[in-house]
C-alpha cells in the first residue's frame, strides 16, 4: 500500500538555507533519533515538491544490512538506521561484530534520502502518477522497472530482469548506469553538491565535508563512467546498456555495440535467475515439502512466456501511440502497421531459433500479463486477427486500459550506439 501523502514536520517552517545547515556536523551530531528523521522527512518533502512528485514519501529508519544505506518502495524510504543515526558501519565478520565509524555519516544521509527521492519520483513517472516532458527518459525508465522479458542469448531464449542487480562480471556498471540508477546516483550527488557548497560558503567548511568531497572524487558518478568507458572502451556505454534494455522492452531494433549488448544480456539473466533462486530459497522454507516449487534457470523460455513479455512492450507503445498528439492519424496508422509486423516477425524468430515444429498452433494458451496493466482483457497481438483495427476512416481498440506513463516518440531507431 502507497503511503505517499502530507508527512509534516518540526521543521517546516525553516527556509532552505536553516533547513540544510543541519547536515553541518556540528549540528547534526547533536539531533535525537526523531530530530534527525524529521529533518530527513522535511527534506524529502522539499525535494518532493520540486521535483513534481504527487505527495511525499514517508522516510523511516530501518536496520539494514550494511552495504545498503536505503532503499524506497511503495512510497516508503527506509534509511539505515546505524549509518544515519549513529554514524557507524556494523559488519558480520567471522561470527563476530566490528563496527567503523562513517566519516561524513551526516553528508552521506542527506545524499541517501535525495537518491532513494528520485526512485520515488521515478516510481511515479512508470506508474502513471505523474507524466513528464521528457520522453525518452520516460521510455527508459518503464523499460527498466521490474518486469521480464526473453533473452535472446547464445542462440536460446532465457527469462531476463530489465531491473540488473549486478550479478556478473561487468555488473556492477550494468547496475550503476541502468537510467533509474543512473539518474538516481548523479542527481543526488549534483544536489548534494549544491547544498553542501551552499553550506561552505555560508558557514565555511568541516572535516566531514571534505571526507564526503574526497569520496565522491574516488567513488562518485563521474569517477565511475570514467571506469566503464575504460573497461568497454566506448564512449556511448550507457546509451548503449539503456538502449538494449528498451529494445528488449518494446522490442525495438536500434543497433547496439555487441560487447555492450551482450554485457547487459548476460546481466539481465544473471539478476533474473539470482532473484528467483532467492525466491525459491525462501519459499522452501515456509513451504510443505510435497508442494516445494523448484526454478530452473536453464530451462527455455516457452512460447507462451515469451508471447507475454514480448506483447505487453507493444501494447504499451499502441496504447500511448493513441494518446499522442503530435501523431497525425497517417502517422497513426503506419506506425501501429509496422509495429504489428514487427511482432509476427519476432514471433517468427523465436519460433525459428527454437526449432518449434510448424504445426503448432502459435494462439494455444498464449495470454498477455493484463494484471501487471491493470487492463481486464488486452489484445492478443498474437493471433491472425487482432483486436487492433486500423484502417483510414477509424482507428479502435477493445479492452485496453491505458494505465501507464510511456511514449515512444523521440526515439531514434538510427540511433548509432
Amino acid at each position: 500500500m502507497s503511503v505517499y501523502g502530507v508527512h509534516p514536520t518540526r521543521y517546516g517552517n525553516l527556509n532552505n538555507e536553516q533547513l540544510y545547515s543541519m547536515f553541518r556536523e556540528s549540528s547534526y551530531s547533536k539531533l535525537d533519533e526523531s530530530e534527525k528523521l524529521d529533518l530527513l522527512q522535511e527534506t524529502v518533502n522539499r525535494d518532493s515538491l520540486e521535483r513534481g512528485e504527487i505527495g511525499a514519501p514517508e522516510v523511516r529508519f530501518a536496520d539494514l544490512p550494511a552495504n545498503e544505506s536505503g532503499n524506497a518502495s511503495n512510497g516508503v524510504i527506509n534509511v539505515n538506521r546505524n549509518m544515519s543515526v549513529n554514524g557507524v558501519q556494523s559488519i558480520e565478520y567471522d561470527g563476530q561484530t566490528i563496527q567503523h565509524p562513517v566519516r561524513a555519516y551526516n553528508i552521506e544521509t542527506l545524499n541517501t534520502v535525495l537518491h532513494e527521492n528520485i526512485h520515488c519520483f521515478q516510481e511515479q513517472v512508470i506508474d502513471g502518477t505523474i507524466n513528464i516532458e521528457d520522453i525518452q527518459k520516460s521510455a527508459e525508465y518503464q523499460s527498466n522497472g521490474f518486469t521480464t522479458s526473453a533473452v535472446l542469448q547464445n542462440g536460446k531464449y532465457q527469462l531476463g530482469s530489465q531491473y540488473l542487480t549486478g550479478e556478473t562480471a561487468n555488473g556492477y556498471y550494468c547496475y550503476y548506469f541502468q537510467s533509474t540508477e543512473r539518474d538516481a546516483f548523479l542527481g543526488a550527488e549534483e544536489k548534494t553538491d549544491t547544498i553542501l557548497n551552499n553550506i561552505i560558503e555560508k558557514c565555511g567548511t568541516e572535516p566531514s565535508f571534505e571526507a564526503y568531497k574526497k569520496s565522491v572524487e574516488i567513488t562518485g558518478y563521474h569517477a565511475t563512467e570514467r571506469a566503464a568507458i575504460e573497461r568497454f572502451q566506448n564512449l556511448n556505454f550507457e546509451r548503449g546498456l539503456n538502449q538494449t534494455l528498451m529494445n528488449q522492452y518494446f522490442g525495438m531494433n536500434v543497433p547496439v555495440a555487441p560487447n555492450i549488448e551482450n554485457a547487459v544480456k548476460a546481466e539481465m539473466i544473471a539478476t533474473y535467475q539470482g532473484l528467483h533462486q532467492q525466491i525459491a530459497q525462501t519459499n522452501n522454507l515456509t513451504m510443505k515439502e510435497d508442494t516445494k516449487m523448484t526454478f530452473d534457470p536453464n530451462k527455455p523460455v516457452s512460447l507462451e512466456e515469451y508471447n507475454a513479455t514480448l506483447s505487453h512492450g507493444y501494447i504499451m507503445t499502441y496504447e500511448h501511440m493513441k494518446t499522442d498528439p503530435t501523431l497525425s492519424q497517417e502517422e497513426f496508422v503506419q506506425q501501429a502497421s509496422a509495429m504489428s509486423e514487427k511482432y509476427h516477425e519476432a514471433i517468427q524468430e523465436f519460433q525459428e531459433a527454437q526449432d518449434i515444429q510448424n504445426g503448432v498452433n502459435m494462439n494455444e494458451g498464449i495470454q498477455s500479463d493484463s494484471e501487471n496493466l491493470g487492463a481486464e482483457t488486452v489484445p492478443n497481438v498474437g493471433a491472425e486477427t487482432t483486436d487492433i483495427e486500423v484502417s483510414d476512416g477509424s482507428i479502435s481498440t477493445s479492452g485496453v486500459d491505458n494505465t501507464d506513463g510511456i511514449d515512444n516518440e523521440g526515439i531514434d531507431d538510427s540511433m548509432d550506439i
